[in-house]
């Protein structure tokens, strides 16, 4: 979910309503970029109460002409619980669609990790940095989400002109699965120790395809 014309005229509408709020925007914008929704949260919530008061006056709107036709107890009933239902389902809908979307990205990220990793392995052998690594990784789309994590790092670094570190210190902030979390704490760790990234890859991908392989045998056995 991108920034729109729309969401932006949202936030504009709504901006004093939110900088009244006492609200922690960090921890609401991690949570957008992890859901990999390209919005800082004043935009992403104002868009969420327009939409909602919309919902509001559309079913207010459509189910008052239904009761002015057919003026009935039911139609009254209908007019209230209708134009209740719908702002509370839209609400609810955008509220935890941020939640929802972060774990969908974890879990494909963590299917993909045993691969992406034994690729980055791949790479390191033939002397290439990590920053290349991450470069190259973001150009390849064989592993899902992670290479839009890649992408994130290498933005960071070629156009922002964010030493590796640094990079990788915010994708671990702002990354939805914990397994990747820990792999980018491990490279920081081998980084900061001058030690070689070598044997960490080996590790890393021996230990990754481990784990998928249980995984995928579970699979097996539950059907």
């Amino acid at each position: 979910m991108k920034s729109t014309t729309y969401s932006r005229f949202c936030r504009r509408l709504f901006s004093d309503l939110f900088s009244r709020m006492n609200i922690s925007e960090t921890s609401k914008n991690r949570l957008l970029e992890k859901a990999d929704i390209s919005m800082v949260y004043k935009e992403y919530y104002s868009m969420v109460l327009m939409n909602l008061l919309l919902g509001f006056i559309a079913s207010f709107i459509s189910t008052l002409l239904f009761y002015l036709i057919l003026p009935h107890p039911i139609t009254a009933l209908l007019l209230l619980v209708i134009s209740s239902i719908v702002p509370v389902g839209i609400g609810l809908y955008y509220l935890f669609l941020p939640t929802s979307k972060a774990k969908i990205r974890g879990k494909n990220i963590d299917r993909y990790l045993p691969y992406a990793t034994n690729f980055i392995n791949t790479m390191s052998v033939a002397g290439i940095s990590p920053s290349e690594i991450f470069e190259t990784l973001s150009t390849v789309n064989l592993y899902g989400d992670i290479q839009k994590e890649a992408k994130k790092i290498n933005m960071e670094i070629s156009m922002m002109g964010v030493d590796t570190i640094t990079a990788l210190r915010h994708a671990i902030h702002i990354s939805p699965s914990d397994k990747f979390k820990e792999f980018l704490q491990g490279i920081l760790g081998v980084i900061q120790s001058g030690s070689e990234l070598g044997p960490y890859f080996n590790r890393c991908v021996e230990k990754y395809m481990e784990q998928d392989l249980v995984e995928r045998k579970r699979n097996l056995e539950s059907l």
